[in-house]
């Protein structure tokens, strides 16, 4: 009896998601043209405040909360707080979305190895440029407890996988080719999140299949070679 009563505790209690997005720097990459390209605009940012960028993407869907918007202490810019509600048969999901600041990445890399190590999160997500195709993989040890990660990059499977091998994490969605880590991919994510828990690696998969196919106007076949096949 107590058993199934802790299992059931287990099972309805929230999930908890971190999200990790460092501004589009239109210094090393093509955001675009004016604000969409700052690395500190909130308001504009092609991965922040433009019309898929992450807050402003999430904070109009449909379920989603926002309960608390704060300026962070620099690199950060700002930490968003959402709940997702749960439906019948689902977990409620309460995501922290971390907005640092462009020409900070490397500490916006930092924090989210830090975050996945130290499992400050059910799920670690980075959503933004893979920063790993740029500069060497840090040398890590293996975590005693990591978090689960999604890596929302180009090529996060070739780049990010081994140095999350290293540190014992287990990715449940990676990336085998370019791609544009925006915010419906995320809002697929929280869904199946609360639906499916945060481990179910397939799932989650065809989730961010269907919506990458649906956004970016392409094939479902087309997209599917996006998102890598995790065993």
């Amino acid at each position: 009896m107590l058993a199934a009563a802790l299992a059931f505790a287990l099972a309805a209690a929230p999930v908890e998601v971190l999200v990790v997005v460092p501004l589009c720097d239109g210094a090393r990459l093509a955001c675009g043209n004016g604000a969409l390209g700052d690395p500190r605009s909130l308001d504009g940012n092609l991965y922040w405040g433009a019309r898929f960028g992450a807050e402003r993407f999430l904070k109009n869907r449909s379920g989603i909360t926002v309960t608390e918007s704060r300026p962070g202490a620099a690199p950060v810019l700002r930490e968003l707080h959402l709940v997702r509600r749960a439906a019948k048969g689902e977990r409620e999901v309460r995501a922290t979305l971390v907005a640092f600041d462009g020409e900070r990445i490397d500490d916006a890399l930092a924090y989210f190895i830090d975050a996945v190590r130290l499992r400050r999160a059910d799920l670690v997500v980075w959503a933004g440029h893979d920063r790993l195709m740029d500069v060497a993989a840090p040398e890590l040890e293996r975590a005693s407890r990591p978090a689960s990660v999604v890596v929302l990059a180009c090529e996060s499977e070739r780049y990010f996988g081994p140095t999350l091998d290293a540190i014992g994490a287990r990715a449940v969605a990676l990336t085998r080719t370019f791609m544009a880590p925006e915010g419906y991919l995320l809002d697929a994510l929280l869904v199946n999140v609360a639906r499916n828990g945060p481990d179910e690696r397939e799932l989650l998969r065809q989730a961010l299949v269907g919506a990458y196919a649906r956004w970016q106007k392409i094939s479902t076949k087309s997209a599917t070679t996006v998102f890598s096949r995790l065993e």
